[in-house]
């Protein structure tokens, strides 16, 4: 009886602890938005240029890989069943649909997440955020804004470029591997992809830059204890961001693809 209780206590510990970090997120989204009329595009433009430009080799390089490693996973039971031409197909859909946006929001929580939550925490645990404050700047405006705007934007651009690359993995794979002819390969991977897919992954890009930019903020914004605090809000940030979106990535297949979905 005392293990069940001790349970179920742990449940409402953990249950409590999420309630709050999700409200105390929203009231930052809050916040964030009433600063959008103020913002400047200059601090807009640098974190672009941090978070999205020089994430481009990296992002390139994994959703090359992912489409590659789906064109090699499928391509067993698709000879089996005497339709390997059909690579092209599952790849194009798998990478618009699902991979590209999701594969970009996991290596960004690494990317831009840990950096803005560490240099976020840096400046709480230096007291440098109380002397914004102190001359009457907002913290929010400054720091937040910016980088939730920043992150967003690139998240999109970097999700088309994943879109691509991932169907390029198929493309090697098939043509040079499973012996696809080129064209053939081409033609039913362009079938295979409807508009409204891309849109819909634009869609889960922007929130899930979101997702990445408010829970690195949120920690970096209670961060205490010096370095540790530091180490801790960045850790938390990467682990907290990739579990968030791994759950609004479902809710969204759920949205697209039964809701929405149509008869």
């Amino acid at each position: 009886m005392d293990v069940l209780l001790r349970f179920l206590g742990a449940i409402g510990h953990f249950g409590s602890v999420w309630a709050e970090e999700f409200g105390q997120m929203g009231l930052l989204v809050q916040r964030t938005m009433k600063s959008l009329p103020r913002m400047r595009p200059e601090p807009v433009a640098v974190q672009m240029i941090r978070f999205g430009i020089r994430a481009i080799p990296i992002v390139s390089l994994v959703n090359l890989f992912v489409g590659m490693i789906v064109a090699v996973s499928m391509s067993e039971m698709l000879i089996s069943l005497n339709a390997v031409s059909r690579t092209a197909q599952i790849v194009a859909v798998a990478v618009t649909r699902e991979l590209a946006p999701l594969m970009t929001g996991l290596v960004m929580s690494g990317f831009a997440g840990a950096a803005i939550a560490a240099e976020i925490a840096t400046m709480n645990v230096n007291e440098e955020i109380l002397a914004l404050e102190a001359g009457a700047l907002s913290p929010i405006r400054f720091l937040v804004l910016p980088r939730l705007l920043g992150v967003m934007a690139m998240m999109m651009c970097l999700t088309l470029i994943a879109d691509i690359l991932g169907m390029v993995g198929g493309y090697i794979v098939g043509v040079y591997m499973l012996d696809i002819p080129p064209l053939n390969y081409i033609q039913i991977n362009n079938d295979s992809v409807k508009w409204p897919d891309i849109p819909k992954g634009l869609v889960k890009a922007a929130a899930f830059g979101l997702i990445i930019t408010v829970v690195a903020c949120r920690q970096g914004l209670k961060a205490d204890g010096g370095a540790l605090g530091v180490g801790r809000a960045t850790t938390t940030a990467v682990v907290h961001s990739i579990m968030i979106i791994i759950a609004a990535n479902l809710a969204f297949a759920i949205l697209f693809n039964w809701t929405l979905a149509g008869p």
